[in-house]
């Protein structure tokens, strides 16, 4: 018996050990994200058993409403930041006056200091004729950063939401039974969607607690989506039913597609979009219940379509081709082809179309006119990007840097372990992540606030009362019993007119004993 406890113990020893050097592995050190020009920012480890289950899913939420803005003076090399949210001797938040102040006084202090050198703010000495009171002040930079949260869930129903600027755990919490599947999570301003076998759960963004659930009326295909209103969930069957957010128990909204449903809808500003695997393509609105149109490829279609503001989307099939439509129309406004299967999403960053074909060769197309541009091989995924690098997972599961003109390799990174792609198109932050649950986020050196190419804008509507909000103003209630709903109180409607009496007859007028009712008088 001690013997055998003596094995067990040394066996956890190893796997832990083991555990501890593949994490340790998967993290990119500082010094070789330099080499290429990067940056990273944070990395953690989310909380979960790796021996019972991994990641499930991730998705990215990109507020259009929340931001903070911080003004930046760049000097000889070191950068002045004030934020918003710096505080004052109080412990209150300065705000963006405040801060705005701070940076000025920060400007004036340089300028006086380049007056008594007689220098300008980047360079030497003055040229000949200036004098030391022409020294001009360091420039002010502004940015307004968007509040940035990482949700990711694991196979055992937990959801954790991680600050996606600074790695910050938000919080953690367990949905559902452990022992049924979790499906990636949706997100939007203020909630976050996830399915743990047939059951939808609804939570807040805030603090992850959960506010509604709701059976589906069928087994769920895929992890659902969310707009502003509503809420969207694929059937393995075909159908994606509609639930409205702040009205969960007003009956659902069923669109009937063709096909098996095995793709998560994505989201934008007006619409919704999920393909099936008979090759239709389904656009829905998104603030209100209808279906825009749908498109039918010559082929299935097995990868989420892709949005490019203002009016376009782009969605491929697995016969190579590639199709450019109008969001709102629904017609085909090109059609390219790559002669090689595709089975991953397409990517639309600025005016540029990335597609990668099952063969890992990765194709750049002009969106607006269909050109190709370049094409490069052994490129698996395309994670994020700006207009001038692409960041992408290659054949050997390395993260490729490569040129948006030409295509040409810039550096790689070994990043083997990331197994789990992490889609960013809406900003340039890279995010590597493990299916253990270890993740970390890459910038460019020269960019410390992200660029940010595109947001799904909220609708404009008056503010609706929210499930748990309290303290605001009570909804209309519904006429009593005893009123009339058109108006007129119910005593002073008129009585029925009594059995077998013309009910278009003069109410005043009373008929002749044993005359025909129906009579023409």
């Amino acid at each position: 018996m001690r013997r055998i406890l003596l094995f067990i113990a040394i066996l956890c020893l190893f796997s832990s050990r083991a555990s501890a050097q593949s994490g340790a592995a998967a993290l990119i050190s500082p010094e070789l994200a330099r080499q290429v020009g990067l940056e990273r920012m944070w990395y953690t480890q989310l909380g979960l058993d790796r021996g019972r289950g991994q990641v499930a899913g991730v998705c990215l939420q990109v507020s259009a409403v929340q931001s903070h803005t911080v003004f930046q003076i760049s000097q000889d090399g070191r950068r002045y930041v004030f934020s918003q949210r710096d505080r004052n001797a109080f412990g209150k938040e300065i705000g963006v006056e405040g801060a705005k102040a701070e940076a000025d006084n920060k400007a004036e202090e340089i300028k006086k200091q380049l007056q008594a050198a007689g220098k300008g703010p980047h360079s030497g000495p003055l040229p000949e004729g200036e004098g030391r009171e022409n020294a001009v002040g360091p420039a002010i930079e502004k940015f307004v950063v968007p509040k940035m949260t990482l949700y990711a869930t694991s196979q055992r129903g937990t959801v954790h939401a991680i600050d996606a600027e600074t790695g910050r755990t938000l919080w953690t919490t367990s949905i559902g039974n452990p022992m049924y599947p979790t499906t990636p999570p949706a997100a939007n301003e203020r909630y976050i969607a996830v399915c743990n076998g047939s059951t939808l759960y609804i939570m807040l963004a805030s603090d992850g607690a959960v506010i509604w659930t709701r059976a589906a009326v069928s087994t769920p295909g895929a992890g659902p989506a969310l707009s502003d209103d509503y809420v969207f969930l694929p059937m393995v069957n075909g159908q994606v039913e509609s639930f409205l957010l702040e009205d969960p128990k007003r009956p659902a909204a069923l669109y009937k597609s063709y096909g098996r449903t095995l793709v998560q809808p994505v989201v934008s500003s007006n619409s919704v979009a999920w393909p099936t695997d008979n090759g239709s393509l389904y656009v829905a609105l998104a603030h209100a219940t209808g279906l825009r149109f749908r498109m039918k490829a010559s082929d299935a279609i097995n990868a989420a379509p892709a949005f490019l503001e203002p009016d376009k989307m782009f969605t491929a099939s697995i016969d190579g081709y590639v199709y450019c439509l109008n969001e709102r129309k629904g017609n085909v406004i090109w059609r390219f082809t790559t002669g090689e299967s595709i089975l991953s999403s397409p990517v639309a960053l600025d005016n540029n179309v990335y597609v990668i074909s099952q063969r890992a060769n990765m194709f750049a197309i002009d969106a607006s006119t269909a050109a190709e541009r370049w094409v490069t091989g052994g490129i698996r995924h395309c994670i994020a990007g700006n207009d001038k690098r692409l960041y992408c997972l290659d054949d050997r599961g390395d993260l490729a840097i490569l040129d948006v003109a030409g295509g040409s390799r810039l550096g790689a990174l070994p990043a083997a372990a990331s197994n789990v792609p992490v889609y960013n198109p809406q900003t340039d932050r890279v995010f590597l992540m493990t299916s253990t649950g270890l993740v970390q986020c890459l910038r460019e050196i020269n960019h410390p606030w992200p660029v940010v190419h595109y947001l799904v804008e909220p609708q404009q509507k008056v503010a609706k009362k929210t499930p748990g909000d309290k303290g605001k103003a009570e909804e209309k209630k519904e006429p009593a019993q005893t009123t009339d709903p058109f108006g007129a109180p119910m005593e002073n409607r008129p009585a029925a007119p009594p059995s077998g009496a013309d009910p278009f007859a003069d109410p005043g007028a009373k008929p002749a004993a044993g005359a025909d009712p129906f009579a023409t008088p």
